[in-house]
């Protein structure tokens, strides 16, 4: 868990903070400690994560120690990503001003009082669906994160179901 910690460049009070939990209690988890699984609901909340992913890191910290040149490269990785995502972004925008800019200098003068009406609203239309395809791979509104977040919701109310059918 510590590398999920340092990945996000958090410290061991800001985690404390974001989840609830009191400083010692994520320290214990560091080292490998048990603990109850309401504290690894919400520590696996923070992090956007399953339980079982949080169990996961948690086992596979105890097994090999944390270098931090290896941190160092997780930023390395996570800078790069992120680069990679601003530009794809910036490219969506110009491509956005770009169909724009056409359609307003070039293709409006051409209304001639309804008669290319038909015409303007196909290029329109075209240039919707170019950018609204583009928007959908750029922003990727189904991809990962939101398919984690789905996963962990879907499992949180299964353990509450199951938790509440127990207790009666």
């Amino acid at each position: 868990m510590k590398l999920l910690r340092l990945e996000k460049r958090w410290s061991q009070e800001e985690l404390a903070q974001l989840s609830d939990l009191n400083v010692r209690t994520i320290q214990r988890v560091e080292k490998g400690e048990s603990v109850g699984i309401e504290t690894l609901k919400s520590l696996a909340s923070v992090f956007e994560i399953s339980t079982d992913e949080l169990i996961d890191a948690i086992a596979r910290g105890k097994q090999t120690p944390i270098k931090e040149n290896e941190v160092t490269s997780i930023d390395q990785s996570q800078q790069r990503e992120a680069r990679e995502r601003v530009k794809s972004i910036k490219y969506f925008y110009a491509l956005s001003a770009f169909l724009v800019g056409i359609f307003l200098l070039l293709m409006l003068p051409n209304y001639n009082g309804g008669e290319n009406l038909g015409p303007l609203i196909v290029v329109f239309l075209s240039f919707f669906a170019i950018i609204a395809g583009y928007a959908f791979i750029v922003f990727q509104p189904f991809g990962e994160k939101w398919e984690k977040e789905k996963i962990s919701q879907l499992l949180n109310q299964q353990s509450e179901n199951s938790r509440s059918n127990s207790e009666r």
